[in-house]
């Protein structure tokens, strides 16, 4: 069970109400909150997205991690067609974890962002976009990945 506030506005005049408005805010459903940041490193058929979080999550009901509610989201680009990586996250995560996209198509740009996949999706804050070109002259081994720039 969540927190839920029900703030309520009641416009007097002497003894008359003139209006009275009641609402509901669901904390939980209605928070929205600032995308990590994110590297991404290039091969000649793969990426590698290193996604930063924070040491220490706060925990936001009973306990429980921020994952069990919010789920990131890396979002892929190239030409027009953009594919959600949903990473499967352990609730007890902290710091860092890589994410891998294969199976990319060499001398192809690619485009990242990642953000948090709200409740309400009118709120979601996406990190600025990373672009990386994959090139065929490059190794497809860890010693040789291009770490990537990025532009808004």
């Amino acid at each position: 069970m969540s927190e839920t506030y029900t703030p309520i506005v009641v416009g007097m005049q002497g003894n008359r109400t003139l209006v009275n408005c009641e609402g509901s805010l669901f904390p939980l459903m209605d928070m929205s909150l600032e995308p990590p940041n994110f590297k991404i490193a290039s091969f000649t058929d793969h990426m590698n997205v290193t996604v930063e979080f924070p040491p220490v999550l706060p925990k936001i009901m009973y306990g429980e991690g921020l994952w069990f509610h919010l789920s990131p989201v890396i979002e892929e680009e190239s030409g027009n067609i953009v594919k959600k990586h949903k990473p499967k996250i352990n609730s007890n995560i902290t710091g860092n974890f890589i994410y891998v996209i294969n199976e990319l198509i060499p001398n192809t740009n690619y485009c990242i962002s990642v953000y948090f996949e709200p409740f309400n999706p009118g709120t979601i804050k996406r990190s600025p976009v990373k672009c990386t070109l994959l090139q065929l002259e490059q190794e497809s081994d860890e010693d040789s990945g291009r770490e990537a720039g990025g532009y808004s």
